[in-house]
């Protein structure tokens, strides 16, 4: 009993460990995107490819000229480590030309929780 209690707790803490990642400061990912911009998630669905590809509307360009309006994140039943989609919310969306770019919990691309976050970009920073 006790090796497959064991054997549980290494398959569960190495899941958790897989979801750790250190978060680049914003103002470095901003230097290394292409484009950023503040959107809101209009609709989300999942594609055949069991992706989420959310829709957005975009609130505010802070830098560069965007050639996606869209972000794809991992399919609610595959996502561990997954960012959540949440239609009607705004996201900070950090993308490179001729790549959709990515919604996950150690992405660039996230929800956008306190206006303050992008305050510094506005100046052209």
């Amino acid at each position: 009993m006790r090796f497959y209690l064991a054997v549980f707790l290494l398959v569960v803490s190495g899941s958790a460990l897989g979801c750790s990642c250190s978060e680049l400061p914003l103002d470095r990912a901003f230097k290394r995107a292409d484009y950023v911009y503040v959107g809101r998630v209009m609709s989300a669905a999942v594609t055949p490819d069991e992706v989420i590809e959310s829709q957005l509307n975009v609130q505010e360009v802070l830098k560069g000229e965007p050639d996606q309006y869209v972000f794809v994140s991992a399919a609610t039943h595959e996502a561990r480590c997954e960012a959540e989609v949440v239609v009607g919310e705004n996201y900070i969306v950090f993308g490179n030309y001729g790549k959709k770019p990515v919604l996950h919990s150690c992405s660039d691309t996230k929800l956008l929780q306190y206006p303050e976050q992008i305050e510094e970009f506005r100046d052209g920073s």
